[in-house]
């Protein structure tokens, strides 16, 4: 009996230890309110409380943050002002130079004022001239004109003289004949205008790569001169207008009127732009009437093709000093000196124009006539020649012409 109640003791004990661990197991799985308002267990609470963890943010670093994020931009705004200060406003950077002539025509817009002012390298850029110009609200007061401008001026100063407007003109009207060479084109503008003959050769006869980037025909020009390419004509310059100014109004001369004559034609048309300018100087100062000139041109190439000396008193006569360079006829001395252009010598061509040609030995020369010429004799008081094929005719030719002349 005792033994059975010692095990029903011990049976009550265990019964008692299960209902113990039984009730801490229930207390565990209790269910517990969860955030969204539904239970959860305990281990559903303890991942809850996990997630539901954030770090505390404290006000003053947002302030902070916002506040280098205000001062970042202010110091963009700062750099940016200062390049477009820079860029827009500043002062013309443009170094001071030679005065310089500027022809606005009427009805040119602003911008094609600022244009034009860059190009002629007066200001650093046209975007701020432009600018300049809107600031000083004086985009309907920039009156049309000749002007003269010095670079190194600034915006205001530009701005302030054009719209003033152009100065009275004191202009000089200069006649250039057809076929003078530059030494005898200087002392005819020596006479009117306010430099001296000397200061005009020195320049035309060395500056041919200063004028080629804006002139190309002028590249590789025989010497460095600006021989051939002067155009003769009657001219209205500024008085006071300076020998490189008088070039640029010659040279921009030329090329119109090159361009306006056309293309080359015939054996013209194998030839460079500097070969038809030599031919087109022969042409001037071998032939004196319009219409003799297409006939001159051709017995050139003719001869140049039959590799025939061309044997012209005009390319003697410019290696000449003095007045012996106007006598009619050359002595047989003088044909013999050596020089790289006296074609009685040389074969081919002078190495350059030998004078300035005008617009019919141009026409000339870029169209000559096709005949069969190869020698022409002056024979007429009046300037005209008698032209010939082959040696039988040119020895008629000649005799005429001592008859005419007496020599």
């Amino acid at each position: 009996m005792r033994g059975t109640r010692q095990r029903g003791q011990y049976s009550q004990m265990l019964d008692r230890n299960n209902n113990t661990v039984q009730h801490a197991r229930d207390s565990r799985q209790e269910r517990i309110p969860g955030a969204d308002g539904h239970h959860l267990d305990y281990a559903d609470h303890a991942a809850e409380r996990a997630r539901g963890q954030r770090p505390v943010k404290k006000k003053g670093s947002w302030l902070g943050v916002a506040m280098m994020a205000v001062l970042v931009v202010v110091a963009m705004l700062g750099v940016g002002a200062g390049i477009a200060y820079w860029y827009f406003l500043s002062e013309n950077s443009v170094a001071p130079g030679e005065v310089r002539t500027l022809t606005l025509e009427q009805g040119t817009s602003v911008a094609g004022i600022a244009d034009q002012l860059e190009q002629a390298d007066l200001i650093d850029r046209a975007v701020k001239f432009r600018i300049q110009v809107r600031l000083a609200e004086a985009d309907d007061q920039l009156l049309a004109g000749t002007y003269r401008l010095a670079p190194g001026m600034t915006y205001e100063e530009l701005i302030a003289t054009l719209i003033e407007g152009p100065p009275p003109l004191d202009v000089v009207t200069v006649t250039i004949p057809e076929g003078r060479s530059i030494d005898r084109m200087a002392e005819i503008l020596a006479e009117a205008m306010n430099f001296s003959a000397e200061e005009f050769t020195l320049i035309a006869q060395s500056a041919a790569p200063e004028f080629a980037g804006d002139f190309p025909m002028l590249i590789g020009a025989f010497d460095d001169t600006l021989e051939g390419y002067l155009f003769p004509d009657t001219y209205e310059f500024l008085a006071d207008a300076t020998p490189r100014e008088v070039i640029t109004v010659m040279l921009n001369r030329f090329v119109d009127v090159w361009d306006d004559l056309g293309a080359p034609t015939g054996p013209a048309a194998d030839m460079t732009a500097s070969e038809i300018v030599v031919i087109a100087s022969l042409v001037e100062m071998e032939s004196s009437l319009e219409n003799e000139r297409p006939l001159v041109s051709s017995v050139i190439y003719n001869r140049l093709d039959i590799g025939r000396k061309l044997q012209f008193c005009s390319t003697v006569q410019y290696t000449i000093i003095g007045e012996e360079r106007q006598r009619l006829r050359l002595t047989y001395e003088q044909t013999q000196v050596p020089s790289p252009y006296n074609t009685y010598l040389i074969e081919g061509l002078p190495p350059g124009p030998i004078s300035n040609p005008g617009r019919q030995a141009l026409d000339g020369a870029l169209h000559p006539a096709d005949t069969s010429y190869i020698y022409f004799v002056l024979t007429g008081q009046d300037g005209s020649q008698t032209f010939a094929s082959n040696t039988a005719e040119f020895e008629e030719a000649r005799q005429l012409s001592r008859e005419v002349f007496g020599q």
